[in-house]
Protein backbone atom coordinates (compact mmCIF):
# COMPACT_ATOMS: atom_id res chain seq x y z
CA UNK A 1 0.00 0.00 0.00
CA UNK A 2 2.80 2.40 0.28
CA UNK A 3 4.26 2.02 -2.73
CA UNK A 4 0.93 3.97 -4.23
CA UNK A 5 2.00 6.89 -2.06
CA UNK A 6 3.52 9.68 -4.62
CA UNK A 7 5.21 12.43 -3.53
CA UNK A 8 3.49 15.95 -5.37
CA UNK A 9 5.62 18.48 -6.44
CA UNK A 10 3.58 21.67 -5.57
CA UNK A 11 3.66 25.68 -5.86
CA UNK A 12 2.15 27.80 -3.35
CA UNK A 13 -0.72 28.71 -6.01
CA UNK A 14 -1.34 25.24 -7.15
CA UNK A 15 -2.28 24.75 -3.20
CA UNK A 16 -4.25 27.76 -3.52
CA UNK A 17 -6.28 26.92 -6.62
CA UNK A 18 -6.67 23.39 -4.97
CA UNK A 19 -8.26 25.33 -2.02
CA UNK A 20 -11.06 27.57 -3.99
CA UNK A 21 -11.55 24.31 -5.82
CA UNK A 22 -12.75 22.52 -2.76
CA UNK A 23 -14.80 25.79 -1.43
CA UNK A 24 -16.63 25.59 -4.35
CA UNK A 25 -17.40 22.28 -4.26
CA UNK A 26 -18.41 22.46 -0.38
CA UNK A 27 -20.47 24.95 -1.35
CA UNK A 28 -22.28 22.63 -4.03
CA UNK A 29 -22.50 19.89 -1.69
CA UNK A 30 -23.67 22.01 1.06
CA UNK A 31 -26.67 23.13 -1.23
CA UNK A 32 -27.41 19.15 -2.96
CA UNK A 33 -27.20 17.65 1.22
CA UNK A 34 -29.54 20.25 2.22
CA UNK A 35 -32.18 19.53 -0.79
CA UNK A 36 -32.11 15.62 0.69
CA UNK A 37 -28.92 14.34 -1.08
CA UNK A 38 -27.80 11.26 1.33
CA UNK A 39 -24.65 11.30 -1.25
CA UNK A 40 -23.95 14.65 -1.02
CA UNK A 41 -24.01 14.67 2.63
CA UNK A 42 -21.68 11.78 2.83
CA UNK A 43 -19.07 13.39 -0.02
CA UNK A 44 -19.71 16.79 2.34
CA UNK A 45 -18.20 15.59 5.31
CA UNK A 46 -14.95 13.51 3.32
CA UNK A 47 -14.49 17.01 1.69
CA UNK A 48 -15.00 18.97 4.97
CA UNK A 49 -12.23 16.11 7.25
CA UNK A 50 -9.59 16.63 3.53
CA UNK A 51 -9.79 20.49 3.92
CA UNK A 52 -9.01 19.86 7.56
CA UNK A 53 -6.09 17.94 7.32
CA UNK A 54 -5.07 20.71 4.51
CA UNK A 55 -5.56 23.58 6.86
CA UNK A 56 -3.08 21.55 9.45
CA UNK A 57 -0.44 20.91 6.44
CA UNK A 58 -0.74 25.03 5.22
CA UNK A 59 1.85 27.07 7.43
CA UNK A 60 0.58 29.51 9.72
CA UNK A 61 0.53 32.98 8.75
CA UNK A 62 1.57 35.58 11.95
CA UNK A 63 2.00 39.11 9.85
CA UNK A 64 -1.33 40.83 9.45
CA UNK A 65 -2.84 42.02 6.09
CA UNK A 66 -1.37 45.37 4.58
CA UNK A 67 -4.67 47.31 3.18
CA UNK A 68 -8.18 47.69 3.51
CA UNK A 69 -8.81 44.52 0.56
CA UNK A 70 -6.51 42.19 2.01
CA UNK A 71 -7.96 42.74 5.86
CA UNK A 72 -11.80 42.31 4.43
CA UNK A 73 -10.20 39.21 2.37
CA UNK A 74 -8.54 38.19 6.05
CA UNK A 75 -12.27 39.37 7.66
CA UNK A 76 -14.16 36.80 5.30
CA UNK A 77 -12.06 34.04 4.91
CA UNK A 78 -12.44 30.93 6.42
CA UNK A 79 -8.83 31.98 7.69
CA UNK A 80 -6.95 28.62 5.67
CA UNK A 81 -4.68 30.15 4.17
CA UNK A 82 -2.24 32.97 4.45
CA UNK A 83 -1.72 35.70 2.07
CA UNK A 84 1.79 36.36 2.43
CA UNK A 85 3.09 33.10 1.61
CA UNK A 86 2.30 33.22 -2.16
Amino acid sequence: MLENLRNIDLTAKDIELIESALHTQKKILSVQSQAGGRGARKKLTDLKHLMKRLNRATPVCDEPPVGFFQTARAFFSTGDSCPHTR
